[in-house]
């Protein structure tokens, strides 16, 4: 099986199914609020288009099934219309049956009984197993019994991930006995361990390795991280060729430096100094349009590089930022746009763009490094290159970092005032449906944990008219009450089930009925 490529590749006949079981019925059961962190994690990196870049229509969550036989069908129905990439994912807890049956735990599930009232993994091996997908992955964050209060269970004799192995597929599991996550009371903000290191391979990348990450170089990698943080080890079985299918992009890569010295007679230069000097050449020629939908809409959807220019007082316009994009060049000026237009202290009709499309493997070529090489030999400064500009979520470990004072969250922090709609009706939501709607509506980012049961229960009464970022922010937390915190950093909106949680970048807090102000902390200055 040939390595699939994360730029350029079309998950539309693919399938992602994501499953997290936190709360169960059956109190001999512990409860796992990390179990839904987990689940947003994985689905907030796999649809990243830095990272995974799978659209989110074809990933699908199903928290908290109660019945086994229904998500068993749901499962298969999906199953069985994919004929890319299919993906399983579950975190919960594991049982085993007395014949010896991993069960995977449903809300339903009877410990007494969990053959009869869970999940039989022979029947998800079936599953899979007769789906036409090229490529099958099951990722297993549970282990088998339940009984200690640190660990999703305790250990037994035989090997998880040897009973769960699925021929021709990948399977990667938490742990062979028992599959760690942190004490239930820090389980509100976090992912399961597992699932935590496994996010954690994905964001940061792998120093010194390839372009794109395959599931070997996750697994390698992935294991050693467990080892270091003193957790169970993973295991996975599949075939060699399954090891060679590309999951994410390495955030990490940095192409190697050319060096005269280690030339030699045996190094062949790929990109020629007549090359680069040919493409600055043209890339100087290019005349910035401004960053708006009419001009955008007339870029091919191919890869390429690009320069984005600030028009100010004191300039016609400036490089702020040189980038590239082996997929889009369009989505990805388009998500730059909507992310400016979002932020205060900066106009997006100031904004214009310079582009080029490139054949080449950008992995191998890296045209944006040639250009920033480039323009700071000749003195000029590129303010949001390496500053922020084009970061993703940087996940929830690092919401408590202090930013630097040059840092573009910093310089342009979040507009509150951001009005989602100008006019509507009133209407009567769910916490998760109202918070699900205007996540889709920001320009920024909004991170909100699947915590509790008052997301999906507790109603939001949305009043007729307008509704600007700020009031959706005050809404959500008068709904929720004075258990859950609205926190909205300077680059981004966060929202769990705490209170009194201070964050260095935070701007305004929202909680219950408060709401105050907050001076962010730069260091730098």
């Amino acid at each position: 099986m040939a390595p699939v490529e994360t730029e350029g590749i079309s998950h539309g006949e693919s399938h992602a199914v994501l499953i997290g079981v936190s709360s169960y019925r059956d109190t001999a059961f512990p409860e796992i609020p990390a179990a839904l962190n987990s689940v947003r994690g994985m689905f907030d990196v796999l649809t990243d288009p830095e990272l995974c870049g799978w659209p989110e229509d074809r990933v699908t969550i199903i928290e908290n099934p109660e019945n086994a036989a229904v998500l068993a069908q749901k499962l298969r129905r999906i199953a069985e219309q994919t004929s890319d990439t299919l993906l399983v994912y579950f975190v919960g807890h594991g049982v085993i049956s007395d014949l010896g049956d991993v069960c995977l735990a449903v809300q339903g599930t009877d410990l007494r009984d969990p053959d009869l009232t869970g999940l039989e993994y022979s029947k998800v091996r079936h599953i899979v197993m007769g789906s036409p997908a090229q490529v099958k992955i099951v990722v297993l964050d549970c282990c088998y019994s339940g009984r200690v209060i640190q660990g999703l269970s305790a250990g037994g004799d035989s090997h998880f991930a040897d009973v769960t192995a699925v021929s021709g597929a990948y399977t990667l599991t938490a742990a062979d006995a028992a599959a760690h996550v942190v004490p239930l009371a820090e389980q509100i903000t976090v992912p399961t361990s597992f699932t935590r290191a496994f996010l954690d391979v994905v964001r940061e990348g792998i120093h010194d390795g390839p372009s794109a990450l395959t599931l070997g170089d996750i697994y390698r990698e992935l294991r050693l991280l467990i080892q270091s943080r003193g957790l169970p080890e993973p295991n996975r079985r599949g075939t060699d060729t399954v090891d060679l299918y590309t999951f994410t992009r390495n955030m990490a890569f940095r192409p190697p430096e050319y060096t005269a010295e280690r030339a030699g007679d045996l190094t062949v230069r790929l990109v020629t100094p007549e090359a680069e000097e040919s493409l600055i050449r043209l890339m100087e020629k290019q005349d910035p349009v401004g960053l708006t939908l009419e001009n955008l809409a007339t870029l091919d959807d191919s890869p390429g590089i690009y320069q984005l220019y600030r028009r100010q007082a004191h300039n016609e316009g400036a490089i702020v930022y040189v980038g590239q994009s082996d997929r889009s060049l369009r989505q990805r000026l388009q998500r730059q746009m909507v992310k400016i237009s979002g932020r205060l202290n900066i106009d997006v009709n100031e904004m214009s763009f310079a582009r080029l499309y490139v054949e080449d493997d950008l992995s191998v070529v890296d045209p944006a490094r040639l250009l920033v090489n480039r323009l700071r030999d000749q003195g000029e400064e590129i303010p949001w290159h390496m500053n922020g500009f084009g970061n993703s979520d940087p996940g929830r470990n690092r919401d408590r970092t202090a930013l630097k004072f040059q840092h573009f969250d910093a310089q342009h922090p979040i507009n509150l005032t951001w009005v989602i709609r100008d006019h509507g009706p009133s209407e009567l939501m769910t916490v998760l449906e109202f918070a699900t709607l205007v996540k889709g509506k920001f320009p920024y980012l909004f991170r909100f944990a699947y915590q509790g049961r008052e997301i999906e229960t507790v109603s939001v009464e949305v009043p007729e008219g307008a509704i600007s970022a700020d009031k959706a922010f005050r809404l959500l937390a008068a709904a929720l009450g004075a258990e859950w915190q609205v926190s909205a950093l300077s680059g981004y909106v966060v929202m769990y089930r705490e209170r009194g949680v201070e964050y260095p970048s935070a701007t305004r807090y929202y909680c219950g009925t408060r709401v105050w102000n907050s001076t962010p902390e730069f260091y730098g200055a």
